[in-house]
C-alpha cells in the first residue's frame, strides 16, 4: 500500500480571507469537525470564526466527505482517531510532543495520515520535508507498543494523497 492517490477532494477558489497557517488551521479544523459530523457544515463560520459563503461551505463539505469515503475504503478502520496528542521520548532521548491529524487502527497496525494545506507541485517530493515528523510520529506510537504499518499526507488542497509503508530501521 503506497504511492499517491488522487480523490478528487481538492479545495479550490475559497472567497475566504485567511492565508498561511491561519488558512491551514481552519482547514485541518474543517477535515477534524466535518469528518466526525458532516452535519456540521452549516456552522463552520461559528466554529472556525470564519465568514464563509454557503458555496465554500459546500466545497468543504465534498472534500471532507470524499476522503471520508476514501479512508474507509481503503483502510477499513477499527478506529479512527483525531487529533491524537503524542508525548514520549524519542531515540536521542529529547522530549518530542505532537498532533498526529489521524491515526487509523486497522487489522495488524496502524496507520498515521497529516493533513497538509500546502501549494504543492511535486507531493512526492513535498512528502519527504514531512517525512522527519511522520517519522517521529511513527517512533512515539511504536514505542507505546503500535505496530506502524504505514504514513501519509492528504494534500487538501490537491485532493490527492501520498501514503508509504513505515519500514522499522
Amino acid at each position: 500500500m503506497g504511492g499517491l492517490a488522487r480523490l478528487i477532494h481538492a479545495i479550490f477558489g475559497l472567497a475566504i480571507e485567511l492565508t498561511g497557517t491561519t488558512l491551514g488551521t481552519f482547514l485541518h479544523r474543517c477535515f477534524e469537525v466535518l469528518g466526525v459530523n458532516a452535519e456540521l457544515g452549516g456552522k463552520l463560520a461559528t466554529i472556525a470564526g470564519v465568514e464563509i459563503s454557503d458555496g465554500d461551505v459546500s466545497n468543504i463539505i465534498n472534500s471532507v466527505m470524499s476522503f471520508e469515503r476514501w479512508m474507509t475504503d481503503r483502510f477499513s478502520a477499527t478506529a479512527v482517531h483525531r487529533e491524537l496528542p503524542l508525548l514520549g521520548i524519542d531515540d536521542n532521548g529529547s522530549v518530542v510532543s505532537g498532533t498526529a491529524d489521524l491515526v487509523l487502527e486497522i487489522d495488524g497496525g496502524i496507520w498515521i495520515i497529516d493533513h497538509k494545506s500546502d501549494q504543492v507541485d511535486e507531493p512526492e517530493l513535498a512528502f519527504n520535508s514531512y517525512r522527519p515528523q511522520l517519522e517521529c510520529y511513527a517512533t512515539l506510537l511504536r514505542s507505546m507498543g503500535h505496530n506502524v504499518l504505514g504514513m501519509g499526507i492528504n494534500w487538501i488542497r490537491r485532493g490527492e494523497v501520498n501514503l508509504t509503508a513505515h519500514s522499522y530501521g
